[in-house]
């Protein structure tokens, strides 16, 4: 849906569009209207996005080439420091444990 709305606003006909993703053109040309995204569905919302990941990650496997890996409790508080410094928003755990939860690492 995402990338249809993406298209129409791009200049791409709604109809055309919504018959090559098979949509209902109703549908997508009020969402194009609207100006309607859909939202991230599901209960858990990420705390950092790609980029910071990758950032994390990059730093992480930079620890590592010389010899100081961390382990899963430094991992998770340096997440919660890292999630601060930046303001992010997260988890109300994380404030009061000063580091992230077993969840976010599992997903991570």
């Amino acid at each position: 849906m995402e990338t249809a709305i993406n298209l129409c606003r791009a200049g791409e006909s709604a109809k055309g569009t919504a018959k090559k993703y098979g949509l209902a053109y109703a549908t997508l040309y009020r969402h194009v209207k609207s100006g309607f995204a859909s939202p991230q569905l599901g209960r858990f919302r990420p705390v950092l996005t790609e980029d910071q990941e990758t950032e994390l990650v990059n730093y992480l496997k930079g620890m590592d080439a010389v010899f100081f890996g961390l382990t899963r409790d430094e991992l998770i508080s340096l997440a919660f420091d890292y999630a601060h410094y930046n303001k992010l928003q997260y988890p109300e755990s994380w404030s009061k444990n000063k580091k992230a939860g077993e969840d976010w690492l599992q997903r991570y």
